[in-house]
């Protein structure tokens, strides 16, 4: 379409070149759009890490602090009661650790999706039983010779994180139990409370991230089931083929 000479453009060459701009300002557009959306991801990420940080580690290490204070006075007057706070202090301290070390894990692109499944659980539990003090019945079969996609590794532990957030936040369980199992075509992840429950009919999806769980295993084809009654705990259970 370009000419160093005077021309005039029939009617065909002028709505190929507005067919052409069209596109490329359709390409812009395009272009723009995807930058803010990738914008809005990263602020929407950077508020939520915000928010563990402040809903976990802060709150952690403000406790921590607390006990830290009373301690030597304590210590004086009731030996007992103080190596009992000691003890505590040493799990929140700990569970303020195992946080950090996700979060910061989380701030790698590719830090979840290249490590080891059971490495990832770990790092939840660890920060579950800092934040909250009970320990977790965890049980593991993997076949070593069954491999995850990255995919599958951030489905896993995203679910796990999610259901965990659920249990401190609403359930108030004296017991927690965790099944990881890891066969040939087959992957299934049990989390299991015996808290106060809810009942999923009146629950929204919304609400308890059940959407963003469900979303999650649909995403990579999985299987999640949700069960719980009011008293009587709940159950997730991802199934990943």
């Amino acid at each position: 379409m370009f000419s160093r000479n005077y021309r005039e453009f029939d009617e065909e060459t002028t709505r190929l070149a507005m067919m052409i701009a069209e596109q490329a300002a359709l390409a812009i557009e395009n272009s723009t759009l995807r930058k803010e959306v990738q914008l809005a991801a990263v602020s929407n990420e950077r508020n939520r890490l915000a928010r563990e940080l402040h809903d976990s580690v802060t709150q952690t290490l403000f406790s921590t602090s607390l006990i830290a204070e009373v301690l030597p006075r304590l210590y004086e007057v009731n030996k007992p009661e103080a190596e009992k706070r000691l003890i505590e202090m040493r799990q929140l301290a700990r569970g303020a650790l195992a946080e950090m070390r996700t979060l910061l894990m989380e701030l790698r692109p590719n830090a979840i999706v290249e490590a080891n499944p059971r490495e990832l659980l770990k790092h939840l539990m660890d920060a579950y039983i800092g934040r909250t003090g009970i320990s977790i019945d965890y049980t593991e079969k993997i076949d070593p010779d069954t491999s995850l996609s990255g995919e599958q590794k951030l489905v896993i532990y995203r679910v796990a994180q999610e259901a965990l957030n659920n249990v401190v936040k609403h359930a108030t369980p004296s017991e927690v139990k965790i099944l990881f199992l890891v066969e040939p075509s087959l992957v299934n992840l049990v989390i299991e409370d015996d808290g106060v429950g809810f009942d999923p009919n009146e629950i929204q999806p919304d609400h308890f991230g059940v959407g963003f769980m469900q979303e999650r295993a649909e995403g990579i084809g999985a299987k999640i089931k949700i069960l719980s009654q009011p008293g009587e705990g709940t159950l997730v259970h991802l199934t990943i083929r």
